[in-house]
């Protein structure tokens, strides 16, 4: 199962890997992020673009992360659904996504690494990742299929908060004739 691929690296030719290719969407991205004021590469977060858990996730980051380490996109927007394609992840992936160094990750353990980054004891609980994947990504994917039952439907236009706003890498308004770009949930 394609969504089950935990880190992935850009789409592989019949041929093998394509090196060229590779290191051209690598390079791209990591143009695109750029680096915090001391030099470390920042790192990407895709969120479901509808989701109010996914919003307020993204907000507590930001409050936690005040040398702007991750940057952040709907997982619907242009640049998400690029990232998706080149990682060979589905387009309707139920995940976010977290790119660091050539790297995509999903579940929980992009959720994890996100943690990671922050600088505040949330940290801390990226060191979960002894946990076995099955049961770490179980208690995910439980979260993710009732958010919207729990915590309702959002866009980043409504939320009150525009620090995630000025974080965004790209954005992405959904319409109805747009639908086949929703997650699953």
């Amino acid at each position: 199962n394609e969504e089950d691929t935990r880190e992935a690296q850009p789409q592989q030719s019949e041929e093998g890997t394509n090196n060229a290719q590779y290191i051209s969407i690598v390079t791209s991205l990591d143009q695109k992020l750029g680096c915090t004021h001391d030099g470390h590469p920042k790192v990407l977060l895709l969120f479901d673009g509808l989701c109010r858990l996914c919003q307020v996730f993204c907000s507590f980051a930001i409050e936690r992360d005040p040398c702007k380490k991750i940057l952040f996109a709907p997982l619907q927007s242009n640049l998400g659904q690029e990232i998706l394609q080149n990682f060979s992840f589905p387009k309707d992936l139920d995940s976010m996504v977290l790119y660091s160094n050539g790297q995509a990750y999903i579940k929980s353990d992009a959720a994890l690494m996100a943690l990671g980054f922050l600088d505040s004891w949330w940290s801390a609980f990226s060191y979960l990742n002894w946990v076995p994947r099955g049961l770490r990504d179980f208690g995910y994917e439980t979260v993710a299929k009732n958010r919207y039952g729990f915590f309702g439907h959002a866009t980043v236009d409504d939320a009150s908060d525009q620090s995630l706003a000025a974080r965004l890498l790209d954005t992405w308004t959904p319409s109805e004739e747009d639908r086949q770009r929703c997650c699953k949930s």
